[in-house]
């Protein structure tokens, strides 16, 4: 089905059902977030009788989303008698993913919603697109496509989400205008993106600017300096505090000359080790974070990896081993 076919077909969709459970991935960012806040207003201004519950599991640890979390629950409610409930997962393709036991989810049809190419082949209704730089981009064409123009407050979010999942639009193909001409018209309709560049840019605590300090210092170069890798402890987490800011990490590690793709491992009290794959060159992390069982772009992937600290870190360096050695 074309593209055009599949936005129809959810557009469609949505007159079939009252009561609307729209769920994200734990750990969002503000492309999941603003992805279910966009979509939620839109049906709810679309379909003014309707029931909207956004559901995320958190945790909120990320400064630029940790306003929102009073309009989201972590518990959900129990459908209506006679109401006709769809389930909607935007920004992941798992239960799993989602931080809800899948017995907690209300037995109804589900549609999913994500610009990721990784993840099970699941829902009733499935809206999947590679090629968007983000799924707030999919709800905008949703909204545009019915024939509505986002709210000012929709274009904000829609904005913050876009420019999250892009780096503030470094992670933009070549060649692609069409994303540009999208994010064009949320700034016509109200996004501002000085506010938006200062919301992800400010609001730090100075215990994540000395985590980002430390982990920079464990930095190893790896492959000729082709790779930089390296890692936070769950001590430095409680010593510091969870606020991270990824995104700069990422930018001063792939900043250093020669580097093709830059690693973070970090250690969870759980036995796993949380790793985040970043690449500038046609590297494809993606296919690096599948193999460990996660998912993501070409650019930027993650994964969750059983072992210790030490282990996963040998195990991902001997993975990268098969395609820069």
């Amino acid at each position: 089905m074309s593209q055009d076919k599949t936005v129809a077909s959810v557009i469609e969709a949505f007159e079939k059902f009252d009561t609307f459970y729209i769920l994200g991935h734990e750990e969002p960012d503000a492309d999941c977030l603003g992805s279910q806040r966009a979509l939620g207003s839109w049906l709810g201004r679309h379909r003014r009788d309707a029931k909207i519950h956004l559901c995320s599991a958190g945790p909120w640890g990320r400064p630029e989303i940790a306003d929102w979390q009073p309009l989201f629950v972590n518990r959900l409610p129990s459908p209506e008698e006679g109401s006709s409930p769809l389930v909607i997962i935007m920004d992941c393709s798992s239960f799993d993913r989602t931080g809800f036991a899948e017995s907690a989810i209300p037995d109804a049809p589900v549609m999913v919603i994500d610009h990721h190419a990784a993840g099970s082949d699941f829902g009733d209704i499935r809206y999947i697109d590679p090629l968007s730089p983000s799924t707030t981009l999919m709800v905008q064409r949703l909204i545009e496509d019915s024939g509505d123009t986002p709210t000012v407050e929709e274009a904000e979010v829609l904005f913050l989400g876009f420019c999250t999942d892009t780096g503030y639009f470094r992670h933009v193909e070549p060649g692609r205008s069409e994303p540009l001409e999208a994010v064009a018209r949320l700034v016509a309709a109200g996004a501002s993106p000085g506010d938006t560049f200062r919301l992800l840019a400010g609001g730090r605590s100075l215990g994540s600017r000395k985590l980002l300090g430390r982990v920079l210092e464990r930095a190893e170069l790896f492959f000729g300096g082709r790779l930089v890798l390296s890692w936070e402890t769950w001590k430095d987490w409680r010593e510091l505090g969870s606020e991270r800011d990824s995104d700069m990490l990422y930018q001063l590690m792939l900043s250093i000359a020669g580097i093709e793709a830059a690693v973070i491992v970090r250690e969870q009290n759980d036995g796993f080790c949380v790793v985040g794959l970043r690449s500038i060159t046609n590297l494809d992390v993606g296919d690096i974070a599948r193999f460990f069982g996660g998912g993501g772009h070409k650019k930027a992937a993650g994964c969750t990896v059983s072992g210790d600290l030490d282990d996963v870190i040998e195990h991902v360096l001997q993975v990268f081993a098969d395609r820069l050695d």
